[in-house]
């Protein structure tokens, strides 16, 4: 599981693998300093920006399909009335451009002063190999206003696996922030610590982000979510009935201390496309080393 920067550079496992010494299993939250810098971010809703959702996938061991994310019943996510609180402040209304001019979004979770944990698919596009050009983090957005600033990204990491394969289970990334004003964006708006875990199955999370069908309905970027528990597990991937739709893609996985246990990713159907569930990748002690290390 080598790690790949926005230069193309590989970084191999061996070199940043921390498995000969005792690790800590995770990292610290820090709930910010609160500083406000809002921007207005409404006219982000006048291009012609796409949610972005993982390559289309047939799971034929368990005749179901990987897909866009799915609504399971009624629709659960309601939306976060204060965004200036943590850990909501904490999570990213990410805006993206590709080399051809192709520009979509997706939400993100500050995890240290200036990175950004979100989808490996919202950096990289596997088909293609090819990564972004260029993106804008706003953290904490809401009534579209981002109330703490806009920072852009000046690198990101992904793992190579990822690239080469489009994994659901390293489907994440990590973007790197300039400052803005002279200031990080998770000294103002806070970051959740990662935590390593093995067996999540009934433990309870929350999924929080910028679903796109929302945000239409709205007309405003606003910022949703809802909790559930983690209904089945495998050594990688966790599952659960929580809703989500496009543009939530890079949402974290919070525990009941809101630390980021995972990210979501993707959603099932069967083969009738009837919705079964949603998932993505935990932090097992391999996306812990790889998250990790890239926030060092």
């Amino acid at each position: 599981m080598d790690k790949v920067n926005s230069k193309g550079e590989v970084i191999k496992y061996e070199d940043y693998s921390k498995k000969s010494i005792d690790l800590i299993n995770e990292t610290d939250s820090f709930k910010g300093s609160g500083e406000l810098n809002p921007i207005f971010v409404g006219d982000l809703l006048e291009i012609d920006f796409q949610e972005l959702i993982p390559p289309r996938i047939n799971d034929d061991n368990r005749k179901r399909e990987i897909t866009p994310f799915v609504i399971i019943g009624p629709d659960g996510r309601a939306m976060v009335n204060d965004t200036t609180m943590f850990p909501f402040s904490a999570i990213t209304y990410i805006t993206l451009e590709w080399a051809d001019g192709s520009r979509g979004t997706c939400t993100g979770t500050l995890i240290g002063r200036d990175r950004v944990l979100t989808n490996g698919h919202c950096v990289v596009n596997a088909q293609t190999q090819r990564g972004i050009v260029s993106a804008t983090v706003h953290p904490g957005v809401s009534e579209s206003t981002a109330w703490f600033g806009a920072y852009n990204a000046i690198d990101y990491f992904v793992t190579s696996n990822w690239i080469n394969t489009g994994s659901i289970s390293e489907d994440y990334a990590v973007l790197v922030l300039a400052q803005s004003n002279g200031r990080h964006a998770g000294d103002r708006a806070g970051f959740a610590g990662i935590r390593q875990v093995n067996n999540i199955l009934n433990q309870n999370i929350g999924i929080f982000g910028y679903p796109g069908d929302l945000i239409r309905e709205d007309e405003a970027i606003n910022q949703y979510g809802m909790r559930g528990n983690v209904t089945n597990e495998d050594s990688q991937i966790a599952y659960y009935t929580i809703d989500t739709s496009p543009g939530q893609s890079g949402s974290a996985m919070l525990n009941t201390n809101n630390q980021v246990i995972g990210v979501h990713s993707s959603g099932y159907t069967d083969r009738d496309n009837n919705p079964l569930f949603n998932g993505g990748p935990k932090m097992n002690n391999f996306m812990f080393e790889f998250v990790s290390s890239a926030i060092n």
